[in-house]
């Protein structure tokens, strides 16, 4: 048959120019591996800890309040950990030890008295358990973060051990503001600072089944920071604090259990994933004993008087006890690091899903069998990667603290 000579139509020019596009404009794909770095060998119940450059020389620290609930007779400190020699080696320095009170399941830290270095949070709680109340200080940086010689202030009572902690200025007045969530009692608190030294506690506020999951956003795109927990979120009235933070919930599967003190756990992870001046929230199962529950993630056009649509990452996940949301594979979307504890009977996964670009397919990135518990990242080294820093899991029978550092960026 003789060929034909007919010009190519021109929509089949523009679809091979656009696909050329395409191409060449593709994001680009980066393998994951990573490099395990040992921090330190005695890792028991640092159940609170963050990540902070301490002292400005550009790699990331950890600070961590070591709990002392356990053994009878244990004591508590709080310190952090030096990063040194490009992220090879780590010093320890402790701000205060031999403390029987210190407990809870976070820490944070950041510049308390806007004398641009890191001060850092701290919680006691009296020894005899989970349900009693509590005192929230603030520790104030020297100068040299090495010293020993940290002045402690007063921030406020608590009602019980603290599960969650994060810190926002959240009445805009150039101070940072603190919240807290405890399961006991099913209380959020919010302390507001009106100097370094003087601080209000302008909401108590109940919420029933709240237990522990919690992030901070500029939910509803007003420009103030709110606050996620446990598949409710908590609108910021702006001005002195003091008015109501109108509760609306998510989803209302991750707070309508009832049974034993692990339900209603969750992580929180809040990110703007879209570029559309508000923030998505992202939410785990922590506790559940149950293959029922996914790793999801929410967005509503209207959060204040709309419902939420969630997107499932991955189903059927139980005691998945952390949940972070960064760029692993720098290809310019947000991945997500999520895993299951130890210590339960679980599978002990520990999975980055990578995004595909549309928030709605993931590729599943073993990273591994082992299990993690409150899983950390960071970029270590400055270098522009995520790394992730963890403990397998929360007890004792594993002693290793560890960073395993991103090798994207070589």
């Amino acid at each position: 048959m003789k060929r034909s000579n007919l010009p190519v139509p021109k929509f089949a020019l523009l679809l091979t120019l656009l696909l050329a596009i395409l191409l060449f404009c593709a994001k680009p794909h980066h393998p994951l591996s990573f490099e395990k770095r040992m921090i330190a060998n005695d890792y028991k119940g640092w159940w609170g800890r963050t990540l902070v450059d301490m002292n400005g020389d550009g790699l990331l620290d950890v600070a961590l309040l070591k709990q002392a609930l356990k053994p009878e007779g244990a004591t508590g400190w709080l310190g952090w950990y030096e990063t040194r020699q490009g992220g090879s080696e780590w010093t320890l320095h402790v701000i205060e030890k031999d403390n029987p009170v210190f407990g809870s399941g976070d820490l944070a830290a950041g510049d308390f008295d806007n004398d641009s270095d890191i001060d850092i949070i701290a919680f006691e709680v009296e020894k005899e358990g989970t349900d009693k109340p509590g005192d929230v200080f603030w520790y104030e940086n020297p100068g040299d973060p090495s010293s020993a010689d940290w002045p402690r202030h007063f921030i406020g009572k608590s009602p019980a051990f603290v599960k969650d902690v994060e810190l926002a200025d959240f009445n805009q007045d150039g101070k940072l503001d603190v919240v807290i969530v405890t399961y006991v009692y099913n209380k959020v608190v919010i302390f507001r600072q009106d100097s370094p030294t003087e601080w209000a506690t302008v909401q108590e506020i109940f919420v029933n089944n709240l237990h522990e999951g919690m992030d901070i956003g500029d939910i509803d795109g007003d420009g103030d920071t709110d606050i996620a927990a446990n598949g409710y979120w908590l609108e910021n009235p702006g001005g002195d604090l003091s008015a109501e933070w109108p509760l609306r919930s998510i989803d209302e599967k991750w707070h309508n259990q009832s049974g034993d003190w692990r339900k209603n756990a969750t992580k929180v992870f809040c990110k703007d994933i879209n570029d559309d001046g508000r923030v998505e929230v992202f939410i785990s199962h922590s506790e559940s004993q149950e293959y029922k529950y996914p790793i999801a993630w929410y967005e509503s056009d209207d959060p204040r008087n709309g419902s939420w649509t969630e997107h499932i990452i991955a189903e059927n996940y139980r005691h998945c006890h952390t949940l972070q949301v960064f760029d692993m594979d720098l290809d310019g979307d947000a991945d997500v690091l999520a895993g299951e504890i130890p210590e339960q009977p679980t599978d002990k996964r520990v999975r980055i899903f990578l995004n595909k670009g549309n928030f709605l397919e993931w590729e599943e990135y073993t990273f591994s069998d082992q299990g993690i518990y409150n899983g950390l990242v960071g970029d270590l080294e400055g270098d522009g990667d995520y790394d992730i820093f963890t403990a397998p899991g929360f007890s004792d029978q594993y002693p290793d603290y560890n960073v395993w550092v991103n090798q994207v960026i070589q």
